[in-house]
């Protein structure tokens, strides 16, 4: 609960947090379809979890930018499938076409919970 300091309401920083959270979960309930580049795939052997870093350009420069994450069983179901399809691996630098979920989290910020990756459709 907010309190009341010198008539001015206060929020503390979790519950700013939390009410983006709640926002956003409730606004983005949907799987979504979206195309970037995954500029890094940042895979931690340890976990076999990837957290990509994703960007779209225009005209050379980076206009948008966001962190992913690729849970280790997804990885591997996506990376078997472009190794079958393309004959590599799934890699940096490609720009694909991803099926993931929108997130906030209080403690690590907003990100794409990628469940899926089309390695049929790939861009220039």
């Amino acid at each position: 609960m907010p309190e009341l300091v010198d008539n001015k309401t206060v929020f503390t920083l979790l519950e700013v947090s939390r009410s983006i959270q709640k926002t956003i979960a409730d606004r983005y309930k949907s799987l979504y379809w979206i195309k970037a580049e995954m500029n890094k795939l940042n895979h931690y052997s340890h976990s076999g979890h990837c957290y990509p870093e994703l960007l779209e350009k225009k005209e050379g420069k980076v206009v948008a930018e966001m962190r992913s994450i690729l849970w280790k069983m997804d990885y591997q179901r996506i990376n078997k499938q472009f190794k079958e399809v393309l004959g590599e691996p799934l890699r940096e630098g490609i720009t694909m076409l991803f099926q993931a979920g929108i997130s906030y989290d209080p403690l690590y910020g907003f990100s794409l919970k990628i469940v899926d990756i089309d390695p049929h459709i790939r861009f220039g």
